[in-house]
């Protein structure tokens, strides 16, 4: 992983937190649907942060 996807993978980490901090209290389903893929990626992105760090460290 280059410099470059770190940051923007990153940035997506720091939108998907932003989205569910700020995320309004309708029932509207798209929010819904939304919400749970923002709950993946800030789930997810860490995981795979972690395991680029663990593949670069082993190299």
């Amino acid at each position: 992983m280059n410099r470059i996807e770190f940051f923007q993978v990153l940035t997506l980490w720091f939108v998907a937190a932003t989205f569910l901090r700020s995320g309004s209290g309708n029932s509207n389903p798209a929010l819904v649907v939304m919400a749970f893929v923002a709950l993946g990626l800030i789930y997810g992105i860490p995981v795979y942060l972690l395991v680029e760090l663990v593949d670069h460290i082993a190299e």
